[in-house]
Parts: C-alpha cells; sequence; structure tokens
C-alpha cells in the first residue's frame, strides 16, 4: 500500500507492462472494502479514487472475490488511513519551495558559422530558485561559458557577453501551482511557460512551451519541449557578434542560436 505508508512494493518491469496496487480497509461493522490505490502503464503512474465493498463474506481479491461492480464512498477507517495521507502529500509538494541542482542541469546553445557549420556550446553554472507560490527565476553566469576552445570562451565572455558589467542572465517566470497541478499524479506535462529573459541589462518576454516532470517526491524536471531561438540583435550583441567574425578572418556566423536546456529542482533546505 504505497499511497498509504503502509509499507512498501517495488517492481521492476519491462516497459509494455502494467502492474497495480490494491488496498484494502474495513468498516465498523465489520465488511471489507477494496480501492485501486493506483495503476502504471508503459511506467507512468495514475492515482485512481474510489471504493468498493466485497460481496458477502467475500475473502480479499486475490483469493478470486468477486467484487460489487457499484463504486461507494470509501469508509470513514479507509479514508482516514489512505486518502487522507495521499492529500497531504500532493498539497506538501506544491507548498515548499524547490532550489536547482546544477549539477543535474544543464543549458545549451548552437552556433552557426558559415552557414552550415554547426557547433554546440554549454553554460557549466547555474542557479535558481522556485518559490511555493510559484515565482521563479534562474540566473547563468555568463563567464561559465564552455565551447571547447579556450580563446573563444575568452573572446565570447568579454567581447559579445561583456561579463564585467554584466556577468549574469537572467530568466524570471511565473509558475501556476494549479495549472501544473495534474503532474503530481500524472508525473509529466507540458506547460506553456511565460519568461522574461535578460541578456546584457535587456530585457525580452518570451512564451516557452517546456516539459514538467515528476521525477520524485524530491526532484522535479523543466525541460525545453523545442529549442528556443535567442536573436544576438535583442540584446544589443550585434558589435560584439561582429568582432567575433572578424577575430576569426571575417567568418560568418548566424546572428541567432538555438538555445535548450533541462533543469532539475529538489526541494528547498
Amino acid at each position: 500500500m504505497p499511497d498509504t505508508g503502509a509499507g512498501l512494493a517495488i517492481a521492476i518491469l519491462p516497459e509494455a507492462t502494467q502492474a497495480c496496487v490494491m488496498e484494502e480497509a474495513s468498516d465498523p461493522a465489520g465488511h471489507k472494502w477494496y480501492r485501486l490505490g493506483f495503476y502504471t502503464v508503459a511506467n507512468v503512474k495514475y492515482n485512481v479514487d474510489g471504493w468498493v465493498r466485497a460481496q458477502g463474506d467475500a475473502e480479499a481479491p486475490g483469493g478470486g472475490t468477486r467484487i460489487a461492480a457499484a463504486t461507494r464512498g470509501a469508509p470513514e477507517a479507509a479514508r482516514s488511513e489512505a486518502s487522507t495521507p495521499q492529500v497531504g502529500a500532493k498539497e506538501a509538494f506544491f507548498s515548499n519551495g524547490w532550489s536547482l541542482d546544477n549539477s543535474r542541469s544543464r543549458l545549451n546553445f548552437v552556433t552557426i558559422k558559415k552557414g552550415t557549420v554547426l557547433e554546440t556550446q554549454k553554460f557549466g553554472e547555474l542557479a535558481g530558485s522556485i518559490s511555493p507560490d510559484g515565482e521563479a527565476e534562474v540566473k547563468i553566469k555568463l563567464e561559465s561559458v564552455s565551447t571547447g576552445i579556450d580563446i573563444r570562451d575568452v573572446r565570447m565572455r568579454f567581447v559579445l557577453f561583456d561579463i564585467d558589467q554584466f556577468p549574469d542572465a537572467t530568466i524570471t517566470a511565473k509558475i501556476d501551482p494549479e495549472a501544473i497541478s495534474s503532474v503530481f499524479d500524472e508525473a509529466r506535462m507540458t506547460y506553456d511557460l511565460p519568461v522574461t529573459l535578460t541578456i546584457r541589462g535587456i530585457s525580452k518576454d518570451l512564451s516557452i512551451p517546456v516539459i514538467i516532470s515528476k521525477l520524485g517526491d524530491d526532484l522535479v524536471s523543466v525541460a525545453s519541449a523545442a529549442p528556443v531561438m535567442v536573436s544576438t540583435a535583442d540584446f544589443g550583441m550585434e558589435d560584439g557578434l561582429k568582432q567575433l567574425s572578424e577575430a576569426v578572418g571575417n567568418i560568418p556566423i548566424t546572428p541567432s542560436s538555438p538555445v535548450t536546456f533541462e533543469l532539475a529542482f529538489v526541494p528547498a533546505s
């Protein structure tokens, strides 16, 4: 009965299989009641509510008992032992704040030169949080840019990003807890997230489709559902891009980059 806390069940199953857990409770009159606590399909868990009473003096379902077809409200004993803890877990999940786990997060962008040469770059230092009411902020330390070539990293830090004046880029957003509440039961959902991206002191509002995944009670992932295009013209970086091009023999560099990310959040301490 994992949902009620009355024990622990672990199963390792092939992806195509299905599994379920049945809960049992008795009311003051001695009648047995059963509830399908949850079932899984393709490794996705679905919670089920509603109790049924066993017919006559039937034994538990595992012994071949038939169960009445009509569902009824759970007996009081079952409600107190099973339903309430699950509701409490859901409330706790959304009432606590979350902190970004840099070690399990990534933010990549792709540069395009000569029109056809694609190179993937990344930022190594991210920090962020989500407050209990859904206020979210992620800071990207621009000095942590990593392209695989040291001299190019230095040029991007000081010529393109101007880290002496603008050490961080920031992403701020407001997440509606009600709108994403289904992720607690369904484990995964797509959500159109309005964000404000600020680079070099210039802010731009964007709407980004993200995939929010509940990977456990202590781990949530927020990932881009598709690449997000970021243009140097939107953040005053045209001159810096021109200087980068000149430094490598006037090789043309596309002035926009697709950005992808996967951000891991753990409960705030």
